[in-house]
């Protein structure tokens, strides 16, 4: 896994299509941009901050959305639109993937929560 050296980026919270809560079961905060990040895009392993709270946090940067990142806050349900939630993407855990199908697109969603999961396991203390 590629660790990153990329600083936080923050916005606010707007609604999406909903395909990654309703077809993947991995509800995503959606954080509109105003200029294309400076990452690559694919999965990461990193951190949220919300208000005072820091989670752990699987972030996604496509190549087909340049304006908006989708962060999914582990093991965390709420509503977060219209505030302001800053992440933090610290390793790539897989490259961006091109749409194929809904079936294959659950299954690399799937491995790619595994990645972060293991990330973290092997990082304690980074979400501290």
């Amino acid at each position: 896994m590629l660790q990153m050296n990329i600083s936080m980026i923050s916005g606010v919270v707007t609604k999406g299509m909903g395909l990654a809560g309703k077809t993947f079961g991995v509800p995503t905060a959606n954080i509109s941009l105003i200029t294309p990040a400076e990452l690559g895009t694919g999965t990461y392993a990193g951190i949220a901050k919300w208000g005072n709270q820091t989670y752990p946090a699987m972030i996604y940067y496509g190549k087909n959305m340049p304006l908006k990142l989708e962060v999914h806050l582990l093991d965390w349900f709420g509503d977060l639109y219209g505030t302001t939630l800053a992440a933090d993407p610290l390793a790539k855990v897989s490259e961006y993937t091109p749409w194929i199908s809904t079936d294959v697109m659950k299954s690399k969603i799937a491995d790619d929560m595994q990645r972060v999961r293991t990330w973290f396991a092997h990082e304690k203390g980074r979400c501290a």
